[in-house]
């Protein structure tokens, strides 16, 4: 049995619910993250920003009309946004919102003594990529679809896990 705080990752990207999604999206950028735990100026987790959430606001606000349940931010088609003045400022009024207006505010959360397979279950159940983990009320971390997998990975060629037999049996 692996436990969520041993594949979770502890230096968890926070975003800050007064911070503009042009700030925070720069910032899941840089990081290289899909997503992020809201945390308000006590450090308490009161939301969780996605891709989808940004893409999904800045549909409903600029008339766009998408359904971006599964569009990743990387297939946008940029060349084509930064040469169209008009989209450059619509794109600026969406940049300019607060991350509080976007945030999902019903944020799924584990423990951090919980097994992974409840975590996966979770995110496949309600379809989300990453679940805030917390011990005794206190963010401690997140965990995330790919942190599973890589989990899951590891103890299949170790031959650990109890789905398959190590190699050679």
């Amino acid at each position: 049995m692996t436990l969520v705080n041993e594949v979770m990752t502890p230096a968890v990207v926070k975003l800050d619910k007064e911070s503009t999604l042009c700030d925070a999206t720069t910032l899941m950028a840089h990081k290289k993250v899909s997503g992020a735990p809201v945390v308000d100026d006590e450090g308490k987790l009161v939301g969780i920003l996605s891709e989808s959430d940004v893409l999904e606001f800045a549909a409903s606000k600029e008339g766009m009309g998408l359904d971006v349940g599964h569009l990743s931010v990387a297939s946008l088609p940029y060349d084509r946004l930064v040469r169209d003045e008009i989209l450059c400022r619509r794109y600026k009024r969406v940049g300019e919102a607060k991350v509080k207006d976007v945030m999902s505010t019903e944020v799924l959360t584990i423990g951090a003594d919980e097994d992974i397979e409840k975590a996966l279950d979770t995110m496949v159940r309600m379809s989300v990529n990453r679940l805030p983990v917390h011990k005794d009320g206190k963010l401690v971390g997140i965990i995330t679809r790919q942190d599973i997998l890589v989990a899951l990975c590891r103890s299949v060629s170790e031959g650990r896990s109890p789905y398959c037999p190590a190699p050679g049996r």
